[in-house]
Protein backbone atom coordinates (compact mmCIF):
# COMPACT_ATOMS: atom_id res chain seq x y z
CA UNK A 1 0.00 0.00 0.00
CA UNK A 2 1.37 3.38 -1.02
CA UNK A 3 0.26 6.65 0.43
CA UNK A 4 0.83 10.35 0.69
CA UNK A 5 1.57 12.88 3.38
CA UNK A 6 -0.74 15.87 3.57
CA UNK A 7 0.53 19.07 5.16
CA UNK A 8 -1.95 21.37 6.94
CA UNK A 9 0.12 24.56 7.54
CA UNK A 10 -2.61 26.29 9.53
CA UNK A 11 -2.45 23.51 12.17
CA UNK A 12 1.32 23.58 12.70
CA UNK A 13 2.54 25.04 16.00
CA UNK A 14 6.27 24.70 15.27
CA UNK A 15 6.90 22.15 18.05
CA UNK A 16 9.27 20.09 15.84
CA UNK A 17 7.86 16.75 17.02
CA UNK A 18 7.57 15.64 13.39
CA UNK A 19 11.19 16.54 12.73
CA UNK A 20 12.48 14.63 15.76
CA UNK A 21 10.29 11.60 15.01
CA UNK A 22 11.59 11.51 11.43
CA UNK A 23 15.23 11.68 12.46
CA UNK A 24 14.72 8.95 15.07
CA UNK A 25 12.93 6.68 12.58
CA UNK A 26 15.80 7.10 10.12
CA UNK A 27 18.88 7.07 12.37
CA UNK A 28 17.74 6.08 15.89
CA UNK A 29 18.90 9.53 17.05
CA UNK A 30 16.93 12.67 17.85
CA UNK A 31 18.83 14.96 15.48
CA UNK A 32 16.86 17.50 13.41
CA UNK A 33 19.68 17.74 10.86
CA UNK A 34 19.09 14.06 9.98
CA UNK A 35 15.37 14.59 9.38
CA UNK A 36 13.61 14.70 6.00
CA UNK A 37 11.57 17.58 7.41
CA UNK A 38 12.48 21.23 7.67
CA UNK A 39 10.27 23.85 9.25
CA UNK A 40 9.75 26.93 7.12
CA UNK A 41 8.55 30.22 8.56
CA UNK A 42 6.47 32.70 6.61
CA UNK A 43 7.71 36.10 7.78
CA UNK A 44 4.57 37.90 6.59
CA UNK A 45 2.15 35.71 8.55
CA UNK A 46 4.60 34.55 11.25
CA UNK A 47 3.37 30.98 10.67
CA UNK A 48 5.56 27.89 10.61
CA UNK A 49 4.90 24.84 8.47
CA UNK A 50 6.71 21.54 7.88
CA UNK A 51 8.28 20.94 4.49
CA UNK A 52 9.01 17.36 3.42
CA UNK A 53 12.11 16.62 1.34
CA UNK A 54 10.53 14.13 -1.03
CA UNK A 55 13.78 12.56 -2.23
CA UNK A 56 14.64 11.74 1.38
CA UNK A 57 11.25 10.49 2.64
CA UNK A 58 10.20 6.85 2.18
CA UNK A 59 6.97 7.22 4.21
CA UNK A 60 8.53 4.96 6.86
CA UNK A 61 7.32 1.96 4.91
CA UNK A 62 3.67 3.03 5.12
CA UNK A 63 3.54 4.20 8.73
CA UNK A 64 5.14 7.67 8.79
CA UNK A 65 6.63 8.55 12.17
CA UNK A 66 6.09 12.27 11.53
CA UNK A 67 2.33 11.92 11.12
CA UNK A 68 2.08 9.71 14.22
CA UNK A 69 4.09 12.24 16.26
CA UNK A 70 2.10 15.32 15.27
CA UNK A 71 -0.49 15.97 17.98
CA UNK A 72 -1.96 18.87 16.00
CA UNK A 73 -2.59 16.83 12.81
CA UNK A 74 -0.50 19.26 10.79
CA UNK A 75 0.90 16.22 8.96
CA UNK A 76 -1.47 13.42 8.10
CA UNK A 77 -0.97 10.21 6.14
CA UNK A 78 -3.49 9.00 3.59
CA UNK A 79 -2.96 5.48 2.30
CA UNK A 80 -3.87 5.04 -1.33
CA UNK A 81 -4.09 1.73 -3.17
CA UNK A 82 -1.31 0.86 -5.53
CA UNK A 83 -2.08 1.86 -9.08
CA UNK A 84 -1.28 -0.65 -11.75
CA UNK A 85 -0.40 0.65 -15.18
CA UNK A 86 -0.71 -1.93 -17.89
CA UNK A 87 0.30 -1.48 -21.50
CA UNK A 88 -1.38 -3.77 -23.96
CA UNK A 89 0.64 -4.39 -27.10
CA UNK A 90 3.74 -2.53 -28.19
CA UNK A 91 4.44 0.94 -29.40
CA UNK A 92 3.28 1.76 -32.89
CA UNK A 93 0.64 -0.95 -33.05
Amino acid sequence: MLGKLVIWPDRCRGCRSCQLACSFARTKEFNPSESCITLERDVATERTAPMIQTLCCNLCGGSPACAAACTYSAITYEPVPMIEIRHEGGFGE
